[in-house]
């Protein structure tokens, strides 16, 4: 009998909300007995009989949400806005909904009136992590032409990157307590990816000057340079004809490693060649093949101990970060996620990796420890921020962004906190985004 009378109770409920159109306001009681659908439809009628009702709004897109349909949701909490524009924790649960769905301006307009409004300073904290994030971002180098893929000197008081010049790419050097640069590397070819030897003797470039085919720029393929900064002397230290790049010094400057199409033998366009890794003794002796997957990989840096290789795959279907001992064996994954996870760079205490990943719908900067435990996403803009590489001390992480228009070269203070950034850094902060 009890079974029956639940039944039956339960259909009388569903006749309610669907048979009458939810003519009837249903207890408290009534309510919880509904399904997430018939709370749904039981609301959404209701709403359309009391349009000024603000709570049954606020009740339906926490139904919607309840079930993940967030456009629905989204829909809604603007209708309950458009009726009450004051309701504070609305609009800023409506502008978290915006971030999450890679709607920026949206959710940092929301984030601004929040904000602006009388209780804006309670919500500032809880702001902040989507525009401030929790270290200071500094901007290095602010010139019209794009400037990327920086490196810092051993002594960590000089930046090297490619610049371009309005033709081709230079390599620059970027003195940081002077503020003032010096083009070392600069030809009618692309001088791309450098980096120092640890003894900050050499650095360690792409060119495609050998490649004289007439072809359009970015279809040329590049060789590994090294140049000898005391006497300029520069010479290749690859001649595989196929493109190499990304070539970075083990600690001991006796290694490279690099990345190369070399073994994709079809004849396809250079945009879909696979790609290995590679490793060198610095002279250019001993090429070695590392990686052998059918996948392409990439981003490699060495651990700071050189014992191991980090890098990137696409093996899994989407880009993951994984580490192999610096012979190629022991290959274990180390961070991964349904997006993109690339360029790891490791930091010179051993403890973590910056990396780049679009997890959360654009390319943003993270850190997580070297098992790839504790992820913490580390910069906030719609931009594209990307290479992340530690200074020498491991107190700063160099990036490149174009969150200005064109890329830059910006800093990561880890020693810098923004745990104290007022309401109005950060109103100041949306109005610039």
């Amino acid at each position: 009998m009890k079974l029956a009378a639940k039944i039956l109770t339960a259909g009388m409920l569903v006749w309610l909300v669907v048979g009458c159109g939810g003519g009837k306001k249903l207890s408290p009681e009534e309510y919880q007995q509904l399904s997430p659908q018939e709370r749904i439809q039981y609301l959404e009628e209701q709403a359309r009989k009391h349009p000024d009702d603000v709570e049954v709004r606020r009740q339906l897109y926490r139904e919607y949400l309840n079930i993940e349909m967030v456009p629905q949701a989204v829909r809604v909490m603007e209708e309950l806005l458009a009726l009450s524009p004051y309701e504070v924790d609305v609009r800023y649960e409506y502008g978290e909904l915006q971030y999450k769905s890679g709607n920026y301006r949206q959710a940092y307009a929301a984030f601004l009136e929040v904000l602006q409004s009388a209780s804006g300073e309670a919500y500032a904290p809880r702001i902040a992590q989507y525009v401030a994030g929790k270290y200071l971002i500094q901007q290095i180098t602010s010139d019209p032409a794009d400037e990327a893929f920086p490196m810092f000197s051993p002594d960590g008081k000089k930046l090297i990157y490619q610049k371009w010049n309005g033709d081709n790419w230079d390599v620059v050097e970027y003195d940081l307590e002077s503020q003032t640069e010096k083009v070392l590397i600069g030809t009618p070819a692309d001088e791309e990816l450098p980096a120092y030897s640890p003894d900050g003797t050499r650095i360690v470039f792409t060119s495609n000057a050998a490649d004289h085919r007439p072809v359009d720029r970015q279809f040329k393929v590049r060789e590994i340079s090294i140049i000898d900064l005391s006497d300029r002397y520069t010479q290749n230290l690859t001649q595989s004809v196929a493109d190499d790049w990304l070539p970075r010094f083990d600690p001991t400057g006796n290694f490279i490693v690099f990345v190369s199409d070399r073994s994709d033998l079809r004849k396809v366009s250079i945009a879909e060649k696979q790609s290995d890794l590679f490793i060198m003794e610095s002279d250019g002796d001993f090429q070695h093949q590392l990686t052998h997957s059918s996948a392409s990989e990439g981003g490699p840096c060495f651990s700071a101990d050189g014992k191991r290789i980090f890098f990137h795959s696409d093996k899994n279907g989407n880009f993951d970060i994984f580490v192999m001992r610096a012979d190629g064996r022991q290959v274990m994954t180390v961070v991964d996620s349904p997006a993109n996870d690339v360029h790891p760079y490791a930091s010179p205490d051993s403890q973590y990796i910056a990396f780049v990943s679009d997890r959360d719908g654009n390319y943003e900067i993270y850190r997580a420890t070297v098992t790839g435990a504790d992820p913490e996403r580390l910069t906030f803009h719609p931009g594209t921020d990307s290479n992340p590489v530690y200074s020498p001390d491991g107190k700063v992480i160099a990036f490149h962004s174009n969150r200005s228009g064109n890329y830059d070269i910006y800093f990561i203070n880890l020693e810098v906190s923004t745990s104290g950034v007022t309401t109005a850094d950060l109103i100041q902060r949306l109005q610039q985004l």
